[in-house]
């Protein structure tokens, strides 16, 4: 999965709704407009229009040959045969400032901002995995998984093998926001339910601690008994691949198989400690979630 940020000029709403991503040859030969050939299934855009990236989109098609869509406004000279990328929105109506996203970006070079950090005149910019993540959780928003083998979170077909259900992805960024608002009660930093780390908020991801397609919709909205603060930085990933798992006593234990040194090095930073989200409450989720993520897989 690669992160992308898109500046889009008036053409904002009708590129959303149309869920379309367009560019063609510049007149001048300048060959950066074909960055947009490098935009594959399952990636990720956030969607600029001044002064906000108002939406993040992921990307459902790589680019085909297509003339101009309606909506996109033809400069000088500019031919009218172009790239056409598909893509459907993960979360509209966003305001996340430019200045915070500037913040969080590097100035200059292929960057979205130049040096000054205004916006470059650039259309399609790419972004580095740690920019993109950093983006996602200060806009509240959960990355869509690239497999379908994750249990914890939506099936890969979600994310570019079949049209989107936008009936679930809505109801997702709704158990986000009510799982995070709970989660971190107002503060502006928290720890890591399993490193034990103190993030901003922007940096942690409230999941669900049972898989969320084994929940009902009562189990997927407790946030006291199914759900922790994990960082994005690691932690996350790991929990939510089944790498590491929370045994019966609160002790995070080793999961499933680390294929490569740097995941089974991660791994065994963490096992031994006690996960800070166990109780009572949230012990029976751990227990099913342990279940589901050792038991064989059909």
């Amino acid at each position: 999965m690669n992160y992308w940020w898109v500046s889009h000029g008036r053409n904002y709403e009708s590129a959303i709704d149309d869920g379309t991503l367009w560019s063609c040859p510049a007149p001048d030969g300048d060959a950066e407009r074909e960055i947009i050939k490098e935009l594959r299934k399952g990636d990720v855009v956030f969607n600029y229009f001044g002064p906000y990236v108002r939406a993040i989109s992921v990307v459902t098609d790589q680019w085909q040959d297509s003339p101009r869509p309606a909506g996109y406004e033809k400069h000088l000279e500019e031919p009218d045969q172009g790239w056409l990328v598909r893509t459907h929105p993960l979360a509209e109506n966003l305001q996340l400032h430019r200045q915070r996203a500037a913040d969080i970006t590097a100035d200059g070079g292929p960057g979205p901002f130049n040096a000054a950090g205004k916006p470059a005149q650039r259309y399609i910019s790419a972004l580095s995995v740690e920019e993109g993540q950093e983006l996602l959780a200060e806009a509240g928003v959960t990355a869509p998984q690239s497999s379908a083998t994750s249990l914890r979170g939506l099936p890969g077909s979600v994310w570019g093998a079949d049209e989107p259900d936008e009936k679930t992805l809505t109801t997702i960024r709704l158990e986000q926001a009510h799982l995070r608002k709970n989660l971190l009660r107002g503060r502006l930093t928290a720890p890591c339910a399993l490193c034990g780390e103190q993030y901003p908020a922007r940096l942690l991801i409230a999941g669900h601690i049972k898989p969320r397609p084994e929940c009902n919709d009562q189990e997927r909205m407790d946030y006291a008994s199914n759900a922790m603060l994990t960082c994005a930085l690691g932690c996350d990933a790991l929990y939510e691949w089944g790498y590491i798992v929370v045994g019966p006593a609160g002790q995070i234990q080793a999961g499933q198989a680390a294929e490569t040194p740097r995941i089974e090095a991660a791994v065994e930073a963490l096992v031994g400690g006690h996960c800070a989200a166990f109780d009572e409450h949230t012990a029976d989720a751990f227990a099913e979630n342990r279940r589901l993520m050792l038991e064989p897989q059909p």
